[in-house]
C-alpha cells in the first residue's frame, strides 16, 4: 500500500489540474485537448509555482494508461471498413504526406549541416500526426460526425501504420553500422507478419468467438472481452 499512495496522490493532483483547466478551456472555447496539456505542464516538477507530482515515473504511468484509454475509445468509433470504405482518396493522402514530409525534413537536416541519419530522423517524426490528439480535438469542437472527419482519421490510422514500418526500417539501418538488404527485409517481413496475424485475429477471430460465447457470459464478463 505505500508503493500506491504517491501514485493515487499523482493522479489526484492531475486531476484536479485537468479538471480546473477543463473549466477555463470551455470557457475560452478552446479544445479541451490544449487544456489537459497546459494541465500536464502545472502538475510537472517543471512548474515551481504549484504542487507538482511526487514520483514522476506516476506521469509515465496515468500517461500510459490515458493513451490507452483514449485509443480504445478511438477503436469504437472507428474501423477498418471506414478505412476501406474511404479508400483511394486517404491511401494517396497517406503517402503524398509521409513522402512529402520525409523529403522536406531532410532537406531541413541537411540544410542545418546535420548528417544523413539525423536528417531522415527529422523527416520521419515530422511526417507523423498525433491520432489521439486529433480525434479528442475533433470529438471537442463536434467535429467527430462531419463528413471530412472520416477520410482525416482515416489517414492518420494509415499513417500510424506506415510509421510502424518506417520505426523499422530507420532502426534497423540506424543500429546495423554494416548495412544489408537482407536484414532489412527480414525485419519487414516479421513485422507484416505479425500485422497481418493481429489484424486476422482482431476482425475476424475474436469477433467469433464473442458471438460464440456471448450466451455464456454476463455484461460484466462481455465488457471486460
Amino acid at each position: 500500500m505505500g508503493e500506491l499512495a504517491p501514485l493515487i496522490a499523482d493522479l489526484a493532483l492531475i486531476l484536479i489540474c485537468a479538471g480546473v483547466m477543463t473549466l477555463v478551456f470551455k470557457k475560452l472555447k478552446q479544445p479541451l485537448v490544449l487544456g489537459y496539456i497546459v494541465a500536464g505542464f502545472i502538475a510537472s516538477p517543471h512548474f515551481s509555482l504549484t504542487p507538482s507530482v511526487i514520483d514522476t515515473a506516476s506521469i509515465h504511468v496515468w500517461s500510459d494508461i490515458g493513451v490507452i484509454f483514449l485509443l480504445f475509445a478511438l477503436g469504437l468509433e472507428f474501423s477498418f471498413k471506414k478505412i476501406m470504405k474511404a479508400g483511394g482518396p486517404a491511401i494517396i493522402t497517406t503517402l503524398t504526406i509521409i513522402f512529402g514530409m520525409m523529403i522536406l525534413g531532410y532537406l531541413v537536416g541537411t540544410a542545418f549541416g546535420w548528417g544523413k541519419m539525423d536528417a531522415l530522423f527529422l523527416g520521419g517524426m515530422i511526417c507523423m500526426s498525433s491520432t489521439t490528439i486529433i480525434y479528442k480535438a475533433f470529438e471537442d469542437l463536434g467535429l467527430s460526425k462531419k463528413n471530412f472527419a472520416g477520410l482525416v482519421m482515416s489517414v492518420l490510422i494509415l499513417e500510424d501504420i506506415l510509421a510502424v514500418v518506417l520505426m523499422v526500417v530507420l532502426s534497423t539501418v540506424a543500429v546495423s553500422a554494416n548495412f544489408e538488404g537482407g536484414e532489412l527485409v527480414m525485419s519487414l517481413l516479421k513485422l507484416f507478419f505479425f500485422l497481418i496475424l493481429w489484424l486476422v485475429v482482431g476482425l475476424y477471430l475474436i469477433p467469433v468467438i464473442l458471438r460464440k460465447t456471448r450466451k455464456l457470459m454476463s455484461d460484466e464478463t462481455l465488457l471486460v472481452a
